[in-house]
């Protein structure tokens, strides 16, 4: 993945064969470390707040919202974040 989240974009992360791992997030920060690119996000049903490499973060994720306030059910997943 070449471009970056927005900030304020929601996720949906859906684990293949793991549906106990599917979690909804929004994305709170994007910063880059030493040529390495980061993400933060924020889970949506617990509030947790975490952060990894881009391509960890955002593997089998697809977006939901560009705006920060969908909700996984709200938009057509798949829109541009």
């Amino acid at each position: 993945m070449t471009a970056h989240p927005k900030v304020g974009s929601v996720w949906a992360r859906r684990y293949p064969g793991f549906p106990q791992h599917d979690r909804d997030f929004r994305v709170t920060g994007v910063f880059t470390k030493d040529s390495v690119t980061y993400v933060e996000t924020e889970q949506l049903d617990n509030g947790g707040l975490s952060r990894g490499r881009l391509d960890h973060v955002l593997e089998y994720a697809e977006c939901v919202s560009t705006e920060g306030t969908g909700t996984p059910h709200s938009r057509d997943i798949g829109t541009s974040c």
